[in-house]
């Protein structure tokens, strides 16, 4: 079966940007990797699978769903916003807050990039 041109993109940037060795801590075969792509191609079945493996505390498992998710649909807020989060609940404080420096108030309002920064600063992931 061919595979589809987001498929093909998708493969490509993990291979080009190293990171097929760590998508996913849990994947372990190409079928399974292949699965998480397909899955994270569609922007909402990502980010759900990515809150899933987060509530399980598989927090390194959804930052690379996230970042496919974001690889196809780089400017997904939901996305950008849980990125940023899910690295502070890894304690990558400084990289969260940064992430969360760059979201515009125009699209996410002043009250929630505040609230974002405070949970990242606290350490909170809920």
């Amino acid at each position: 079966m061919p595979k589809s041109p987001v498929r093909k993109s998708v493969a490509a940037l993990l291979l080009a940007s190293g990171c097929l060795a760590s998508a996913s801590v849990s994947a372990e075969t190409l079928e399974e990797l292949d699965a998480l792509s397909d899955l994270s191609a569609d922007e909402a079945a990502g980010l759900e699978a990515a809150r899933k493996q987060a509530g399980r505390g598989e927090y390194l498992d959804a930052l690379a769903t996230l970042e496919r998710v974001l690889a196809v649909h780089p400017k997904s807020r939901d996305a950008l916003l849980d990125h940023a989060l899910y690295l502070c609940a890894i304690d990558d404080r400084q990289g969260g807050l940064l992430e969360i420096s760059k979201l515009k108030k125009k699209q996410y309002g002043k009250k929630l990039i505040d609230q974002s920064r405070d949970r990242c600063e606290r350490g909170s992931t809920g």
